[in-house]
């Protein structure tokens, strides 16, 4: 499924994802309430305004009684003291309600991608997943507390004002009518004009966040491959994109944006003439041409406001869509109801028939059986793209199976709870991900509550304990993004520390030794054979030193299990493992 929130996810949410999100307010029902309650008495005080300037001008100036004038000027100031009030009364009590429900939002968004698949992060790009999770968040805080309560305010505003002024004069009322359907009117026009636009330019923000965060998390193998010039030209054609949408929302906006004050000008302007002839002939007082003209500035604002509203609630809309779309996307739950422990877990490992493919491509792995039985150590070795790396991941589950199961002492893996098998299972990836926390913190990532004594212990069996307290800050040292204060061999050894923190029963270890010169290979490799004891192991590489680990050897060709057995079998064999260690200058 792509999630660029294409017209058709659009269309499937729609407005209903306002109601959605305000469905979030639930547990400050009262304090939105109060907030909404306080923002109508807003429009209220602004809109009896004219009607008491009316007043002061028909009953007290125009009659010369000034103690009228002074009494309905009173009023006039009440009314001014009672609006201020109730307006930073309301903003404050929507503020603290909206941002308490995007707050809840938020989470529910980021727990939905902690949820998803592997395969959902193959397909989406990370920066779409930041723009998600933050700019549209921000944009429905926006709505919540700002314009939300401009578009209760503007429209009360105009409906109490509307009722005023039909009791003063039918027809200057329905010259202001008239002026508000055409103003409506270009409010949706531009409203239809514009949603399209800014949905391209929430998308390409996006785009251009995905290209920086790639640029930055790969800096070094672009600055190795002097490739500063065409990733720069790839950036600038995204931002230039970014460019040309903004500046044509904008122009749109400018357009339609100003065309209200254009009209409400020339209402204005006809409702000063018909009014003033009236009041030659006797019709109409001063104080009613004084109202009507007071009511039309009072409501230039709010009529402009609703035509930015209504395109800013079409961004919302957009917006919200693409939260619930990540939202809705995740599992439920990742455990099923009949979920299991494994209280004793003896670390039997069995693959039954698997086959996995990427996204419905070819098969990667292609209905493979194996036993490991506890205790026992795996070294599966091949070619590249043979498949080794995605049968460790899907014994992990990070994937599931296409077809065939996979059983952790005869239980299916689908029915363990997620919870026991990271207990049971530790896996460290090829390129394991350091923090930019603590060595301590990054130790006891999956074990926060651990201490200190159990974080040292893991580090002692993996052979890094004397090198973190070797430095200035020992376990509270910070080790940078990515680890970049570590050499290659110290992030495996910190990987290793944290699988172990567990004290897992199968250990899967995908090529440790990849990335690491001669020496730190033979040393690790000399420090796996301690680790992997009272363990099950399973060990993915093509380097041929990793087999003094194992009792028993898998080759695998294309997705397929071509060969197995000891290290001697295979080679009296002369197969493919043979091959791959007269490749790496093993056999002469």
């Amino acid at each position: 499924m792509s999630h660029d929130t294409s017209p058709e996810s659009l269309k499937r949410y729609g407005f209903t994802s306002i109601f959605r999100v305000l469905s979030y307010l639930k547990d400050n029902t009262l304090r939105f309430t109060a907030a909404i309650v306080l923002i109508i008495l807003m429009a209220y005080t602004n809109a009896i305004i004219p009607v008491l300037i009316k007043n002061a001008i028909d009953l007290g100036i125009s009659q010369g009684s000034t103690r009228t004038a002074i009494y309905y000027s009173l009023l006039i100031l009440g009314a001014g003291i009672l609006n201020g009030v109730f307006s930073f009364t309301g903003r404050i009590l929507l503020v603290k309600a909206s941002q308490e429900a995007v707050y809840r939002l938020r989470l529910d968004a980021f727990r939905a991608v902690q949820r998803q698949s592997m395969d959902f992060f193959n397909k989406t790009l990370v920066g779409q997943l930041i723009s998600r999770i933050t700019n549209d968040a921000e944009r429905i805080t926006g709505f919540l507390s700002f314009r939300l309560r401009m578009l209760v305010y503007s429209s009360f505003l105009i409906g109490i004002s509307v009722y005023y002024m039909l009791g003063m004069s039918t027809s200057l009322t329905v010259i202001a009518l008239a002026t508000i359907a055409i103003v409506m009117t270009i409010n949706a026009l531009y409203a239809m004009k514009v949603r399209p636009v800014y949905d391209k330019v929430r998308h390409q923000t996006g785009s251009v966040a995905a290209v920086s965060t790639g640029l930055i998390a790969g800096i070094k193998t672009v600055k190795s491959l002097a490739l500063e010039d065409s990733l720069f030209a790839r950036f600038q054609d995204e931002n230039k994109k970014l460019y040309e949408y903004s500046v044509e929302a904008t122009r749109i906006t400018s357009l339609y944006g100003n065309l209200p004050f254009l009209v409400m000008g020339a209402s204005m302007t006809g409702i000063l003439l018909i009014g003033g002839r009236a009041i030659i002939g006797g019709g109409l007082t001063v104080g009613v041409l004084v109202a009507f003209l007071t009511y039309m500035l009072t409501m230039t604002w709010p009529l402009r406001a609703l035509g930015f509203i209504i395109g800013d609630m079409q961004r919302t809309v957009a917006a919200a869509a693409r939260l619930f779309e990540i939202i809705d996307s995740a599992p439920s739950q990742l455990d099923p109801e009949d979920a299991l422990d494994l209280p004793s877990p003896k670390g039997d490992v069995r693959v039954e028939h698997v086959s996995f493919s990427y996204r419905g491509g070819k098969k990667v792995v292609d209905d493979v059986s194996l036993h490991v039985p506890p205790g026992e150590k795996v070294l599966i070795t091949g070619p590249p793209g043979s498949g080794k790396s995605t049968l460790l991941k899907l014994i992990a589950r990070l994937y599931e199976p296409d077809s065939g199961r996979i059983l952790i002492d005869g239980v299916d893996l689908r029915r363990i709870k997620n919870s026991t098998l990271r207990r049971i299972i530790a896996y460290v990836p090829q390129e394991p991900f350091i923090f930019n926390r603590s060595i301590r913190e990054n130790i006891a990532l999956a074990k926060p509550d651990a201490s200190i004594e159990e974080i040292v212990r893991a580090a002692k069996i993996a052979k890094i304990h004397d090198f973190i307290a070797s430095l200035p800050n020992g376990y509270d040292t910070i080790v940078g993004e990515k680890g970049v204060t570590l050499s290659g061999g110290q992030r495996q050894r910190i990987a290793l520390a944290r699988a172990l923190l567990l004290d897992p029963k199968i250990l899967l270890l995908d090529d440790p030794v990849s990335n690491l010169d001669a020496e730190t290979e033979k040393m690790l490799v000399e420090d796996l054979i301690d680790i992997a004891k009272d363990r099950t192991v399973i060990v993915v590489s093509q380097r041929p030193s990793l087999r003094v680990l194992a009792d028993k050897i898998i080759v695998m060709v294309d997705g397929n299990i071509v060969e197995e057995g000891s290290h001697e079998e295979l080679l009296k064999r002369k197969g493919h493992y043979w091959s791959i260690l007269a490749s790496h200058g093993e056999i002469q």
